[in-house]
């Protein structure tokens, strides 16, 4: 009898133990490693035959803006270097002559394919207004894991009948 509760009990335990969805780690994307070098991710973009289009500082940060790599939907990737190394990753995405349901979707996509990949995503901002005319919407969500996190945002503006929407995607070391 003894035995029995014994078992039962750690059956039990087992069961708590065994999380619903294993959680996948967040890496750099495109094959990447936090802290390559500039002259590295140079390299890498030369190779891909994507293009630098753009150098500058961010803060304390050099960025290197790059145009060119394969992939739906993606305008631009921004590079961010913290002391020489690859500490950021942006990927800046734009769908041409998408409406507003469908840039919805596309975002709520990507949020579920993270949390099922990631655990569940944290809101940090939800925000709406009207600035000098502007109409703008901006909405973010969180994974973090460690010293790394991923950020997915949406944002839009119109003013008129000029309109811009974006969804970016941070991957983020330290």
């Amino acid at each position: 009898m003894r035995l029995r509760v014994v078992v039962c009990f750690l059956a039990a335990s087992a069961i708590w133990a065994v999380p619903v969805c294993a959680q996948q780690e967040i890496k750099a994307p495109f094959g990447m490693q936090w802290g390559e070098t500039p002259a590295r991710i140079r390299e890498v973009v030369t190779k891909a035959k994507a293009k630098i289009t753009g150098e500058r500082m961010a803060g304390r940060r050099d960025v290197l803006e790059v145009e060119g790599i394969v992939q739906e939907g993606l305008k631009r990737t921004l590079f961010y270097f913290t002391e020489n190394g690859l500490s950021e990753i942006e990927l800046q995405y734009e769908r041409e002559g998408w409406d507003d349901t469908r840039v919805a979707g596309w975002v709520g996509s990507i949020k579920r394919q993270a949390d099922l990949k990631y655990g569940p995503g944290r809101l940090f901002a939800d925000e709406r207004g009207n600035t000098d005319g502007i109409s703008h919407r901006l909405q973010g969500w969180m994974w973090v894991q460690n010293f790394v996190s991923l950020r997915l945002v949406y944002y839009s503006a119109q003013k008129g009948e000029e309109k811009l929407k974006r969804v970016s995607l941070h991957y983020c070391s330290q």
